[in-house]
């Protein structure tokens, strides 16, 4: 059994305060992880909006306990209060995170504009907000980035072209079931995709089938296959400040079980591009999340 762990840091407070607290954990368990780092400015408080264009966003909101979780200044952060750089607010908690052994990747600029706007913003505004990203991963760790994590699993055609064109290793855009390539208009990408495989925390949390803790880890260690790549996206947010103690028994029960824990740059190297499954993008909705994702879409059996 292989599991990815996939380090979403959406906020400034997840920077400073989640990813720290993580990273100590995961090398005093000797598990090997992948961040990725939103690049520009926290405008967590405009999300207030999805009340209005997610139905489901105001029951999350409740059953998470999200202004617990998240604190009031970042609730607040660019609508009564000032939005505050993300990354170029903690380089030396990135360089760090490198320093020590784990893989750092883009999980965009403006998070909530990407996740928010993205079909609004139109080809130009795609290829500004990945320029944007880009240029601060580059500012901070002096090289390009060779990956790149959407923001609430979210892609439309021209980012997927415009990621493709940047020649980057591999993408974590969607959620599905196992590697595969893109298909858009007709046209197979180069680069591999590799979802995510796991339902999210906060899409469990408060589930009447899961009444507690131990429930919600035995639910994880039921949905992860043998003999195949487990990807489980997590929040510096969620498991990296209040859920954290519940996070390390998830890990730590992984590994009585003989999970190995791989980054997702070393299963994007060993993949044979050629050999992969090409399948569209689809659009859907998921149990626990509000509002449409990007998913894997039918494997397609004819050569494109």
């Amino acid at each position: 059994m292989e599991v990815a762990l996939k380090i979403d840091v959406d906020t400034h407070q997840g920077l400073e305060l989640g990813v720290p607290r993580l990273a100590a954990m995961l090398e005093r368990e000797g598990v090997a992880a992948s961040f990725y780092i939103t690049m520009g400015p926290d405008n967590s408080g405009r999300a207030i909006l999805r009340v209005f264009r997610n139905r489901g966003f105001l029951s999350k909101m409740f059953r998470t306990k999200a202004v617990s979780m998240y604190g009031t200044r970042t609730i607040l952060s660019g609508t009564l209060m000032p939005s505050r750089p993300i990354a170029l607010s903690f380089p030396g908690i990135i360089r760090g995170l490198r320093t020590r052994g784990f893989e750092v990747g883009v999980h965009g600029y403006d998070h909530v504009r990407w996740q928010d706007h993205l079909d609004d913003i139109g080809e130009d505004g795609v290829r500004n907000e990945l320029g944007d990203a880009f240029e601060a991963y580059r500012a901070i760790l002096g090289e390009p980035s060779k990956s790149f994590a959407a923001p609430g699993w979210r892609t439309n055609n021209a980012a997927l072209l415009a990621l493709d064109a940047m020649g980057l290793d591999y993408r974590s855009d969607t959620r599905g079931v196992a590697p595969y390539r893109c298909v858009v208009e007709g046209r197979v990408l180069a680069t591999p995709e590799i979802p995510t495989t796991l339902p999210t925390l906060d899409e469990v949390m408060g589930r009447r089938d899961l009444p507690d803790d131990n429930a919600v880890r035995d639910f994880y260690l039921g949905l992860c296959q043998p003999d195949a790549l487990n990807v489980h996206t997590i929040h510096a947010e969620t498991e990296g400040m209040g859920q954290l103690d519940n996070f390390t028994a998830l890990v730590r029960a992984l590994k009585e079980r003989g999970a190995t824990f791989v980054q997702l740059r070393e299963a994007a190297w060993r993949l044979n591009r050629a050999e992969l499954p090409t399948c569209e993008v689809i659009r859907t909705t998921l149990p626990g999340r509000a509002g449409w994702i990007s998913a894997q879409g039918p494997v397609r059996l004819a050569p494109v």
